[in-house]
């Protein structure tokens, strides 16, 4: 799996460096995995109507993952910090 990593400086032990981004990476795509998974068999049963809702929840289920909050954990004090779209980087 590979991680975004930002440059950060902790507001609470003033730690400074890189560290990863975490988020919902890994749920993603398991989600994406299981939806897709589910619409080969709806298509293998001949139920195409139902193939294709199915990756159109898998679709909408991806965009919607990208919109859940990230954040950078300080490796030296533990700290959880959001990250917003607007941090630099």
């Amino acid at each position: 799996m590979i991680l975004k990593k930002r440059r950060f400086v902790c507001p609470n032990c003033g730690w400074e460096g890189h560290a990863p981004v975490r988020g919902a990476g890994p749920l993603l795509w398991a989600v994406l995995v299981a939806m897709v998974w589910n619409a080969w068999l709806f298509h293998q049963a001949g139920m195409e109507a139902q193939a294709l809702a199915a990756c159109l929840v898998s679709l909408i289920g991806s965009w919607g993952a990208t919109k859940l909050p990230r954040w950078i954990i300080c490796p030296a004090c533990r700290w959880k910090h959001p990250v917003q779209e607007g941090d630099p980087q």
